[in-house]
């Protein structure tokens, strides 16, 4: 079952009225179609609420638990397990959800909840979905061009779990009239509102925390690993082409999105160092296993969506300091009670 908070505020006509505004509302002209998101408090998710607040969109922000608050009022919050499938309650009114899911690395994962989760959706009149899973599914090492039509090679139960969950999306697009995107992204390097509540940290997130806090980053992987690096700021600007798109039933597309470039672990970590040093004056180690051969490199191909959404600002230095200063901020007193 879901809960709404009783706190929430409407949305001004100004801060729903623009360029970006939908030609498919045809009852309230002004206000771009309301998203729900599932996952809206996860690391992909809380950031993402705020961007479609701010872009004029009714938000709702759906998750297990009703904390973390967000900043704004404005964002509608209901609480959802998706792995509950004795769970029919219908949902709150939306064009478009968007799923930022949790997945259980465990064998014991509930295989079945996204066929649930989708087949309520589509009860409750929503026809677009956008589903996030990882370019991992490629494989782990990933190797040589990794395009959309790149044969998959999940290596482990996350992977498995993403690669079925894009699977049953696909079915269930003909079958529930969806629109179905499937978004394979790299690793997100940005903000994160909710950073100080998590007990489990992003990757960009755990090397700034080490090079401010211990003067010194740990790697676990071989220097030459190569990482491509999704900036938030990026993937905000290519979700805006996808949400505004006209949707066509039964339709699925697969994306890839992330940087133009790759970057190696002893390369990230240099500049995570450096923009340490900087902070605090102080030199910033970097430490990694010892290597004889280089580790398989690989391209992230992203021309599909940069057709379909255009360039976009892919500043990663600029990311990483908007994540300093989450770190930063982490380290001065709170009122609230952190998120175990």
């Amino acid at each position: 079952m879901y809960s709404r908070t009783a706190d929430r505020r409407l949305l001004t006509s100004a801060s729903m009225s623009g360029p970006n505004a939908s030609p498919n509302t045809q009852d309230e002209p002004d206000q771009l179609p309301p998203i729900l998101v599932i996952g809206g408090t996860g690391h992909v998710g809380a950031a993402l609420c705020n961007f479609l607040l701010a872009r004029g969109h009714p938000v709702t922000a759906a998750s297990r638990s009703d904390r973390p608050a967000f900043e704004s009022p404005a964002i509608e919050r209901i609480r959802l397990d998706v792995t509950d499938l004795a769970d029919t309650a219908p949902l709150p009114p939306s064009t478009t959800a968007v799923i930022c899911p949790w997945v259980d690395d465990s064998s014991v994962a509930e295989p079945h909840w996204i066929g649930h989760l989708l087949k309520r959706l589509a009860e409750t009149g929503i026809n677009s979905v956008l589903y996030f899973s990882t370019m991992w599914v490629y494989g782990a090492p990933a190797e040589g061009l990794l395009t959309e039509s790149t044969p998959t090679a999940p290596t482990g139960a996350y992977t498995t779990a993403h690669l079925h969950n894009e699977s049953v999306a696909t079915d269930c697009a003909q079958g529930l009239g969806l629109d179905v995107s499937i978004l394979r992204m790299a690793n997100l390097v940005g903000p994160d509102p909710f950073y100080r509540s998590r007990s489990k940290v992003s990757f960009a997130h755990e090397l700034v925390g080490m090079a401010v806090a211990n003067k010194a980053i740990v790697l676990r992987s071989p220097p030459s690993t190569p990482r491509n690096l999704l900036t938030r700021t990026l993937l905000h600007h290519d979700l805006s082409m996808l949400l505004d798109r006209n949707t066509e039933e039964g339709r699925v597309d697969v994306f890839n999105l992330g940087s133009r470039s790759t970057t190696t672990m002893v390369g990230l970590a240099q500049q995570v160092a450096d923009l340490a040093e900087r902070y605090h004056g102080r030199p910033v180690k970097v430490e990694h296993p010892k290597e004889s051969v280089a580790q398989p490199a690989f391209h992230l191909d992203t021309t599909r969506i940069r057709a379909l959404a255009g360039p976009g600002t892919d500043d990663l230095a600029a990311e990483f300091q908007l994540v300093l200063e989450d770190i930063v901020q982490n380290h001065m007193p709170v009122s609230k009670t952190r998120e175990p």
